[in-house]
């Protein structure tokens, strides 16, 4: 919660892309903790730090996201490609509205009383000692979820069945990383060369939408061209996440391996684990 009070005002300055990653960084990571936390030693001022970034949050993933786009943007395409030039001008329009809302977003958020939901947070938070068998459950239950997203993606193949995986893995690292740290050190390459490659497919995903929905200012085959490139991307990292989660050596058997609990629990509803913890 300190390194997203120090962010908030290096992002102030210009807002940076870097800067505006590094404070969404901080940020989810404190709602992820939060999140976590709430499972296993409710109270009410997990859902206070969540409401009191949620807005912040939401706001710099909009212009995240633009950021995002616009790079790819610059990688597909020449300079004096007609699809690069139309897009580039309507993400500048773009960024400039979701920089404006960004910064609303910055005025609002209350810091003094982040930092006071800070002090009062810390010792609820070093409640359970780290690499506890409580974290070690809760890492289970991400991990069983994660991969019902995985089976479920694998059938759809869709989207939005792949973004749900990703989240779904992104919360199961962020309890390793958080609670499980020397777990974390021997998992951390995979769960990141995993959450990467959904990432950029996420992207990919994102900045297909985008171009379809300007479908009307480009010629076709231009358009056609462009979406091809960005399938030919989207499928060679798929083929690549599939690779390290399937098979023998997949990566839910090592860090279902790494959990003593794994083959005796599975994923329990929330409002179970609440009332077990």
């Amino acid at each position: 919660m300190s390194r997203a009070v120090e962010r908030t005002a290096k992002t102030r300055d210009g807002f940076d892309a870097d800067d505006v990653h590094d404070l969404r960084v901080a940020l989810r990571r404190c709602r992820t903790m939060a999140d976590a936390l709430s499972e296993v030693n409710p109270s009410p001022g997990w859902r206070k730090l969540k409401k009191a970034s949620s807005a912040t949050f939401q706001d710099l993933g909009e212009l995240r996201d633009v950021h995002v786009m616009a790079e790819w943007t610059k990688k597909f395409g020449l300079p004096d490609d007609p699809v690069r030039r139309h897009m580039l001008k309507l993400l500048s329009a773009k960024e400039e509205k979701c920089r404006a809302a960004a910064a609303k977003a910055l005025d609002d958020f209350d810091l003094k009383e982040w930092k006071k939901l800070a002090r009062k947070l810390g010792p609820k938070a070093s409640f359970f000692p780290l690499g506890s068998v409580v974290f070690q459950r809760l890492a289970l239950s991400h991990l069983n979820a994660a991969a019902g997203r995985y089976q479920e993606a694998r059938r759809k193949r869709s989207a939005a069945a792949w973004h749900r995986l990703r989240i779904a893995i992104k919360r199961f690292r962020y309890v390793v990383d958080n609670f499980l740290p020397r777990r974390y050190e021997v998992w951390a390459e995979g769960l990141k060369q995993i959450q990467d490659l959904l990432g950029e497919v996420h992207d990919l995903d994102v900045l297909r939408a985008t171009i379809r929905g300007e479908a009307s200012h480009f010629d076709s085959a231009e358009l056609a061209a462009w979406c091809k490139r960005i399938d030919e991307e989207r499928k060679s990292r798929l083929a690549e996440a599939n690779a390290k989660l399937k098979g023998p050596e997949s990566l839910w058997l090592v860090w279902r391996a790494g959990l003593p609990l794994g083959h005796s629990l599975t994923a329990a509803p929330a409002a179970r684990r609440q009332r077990t913890a």
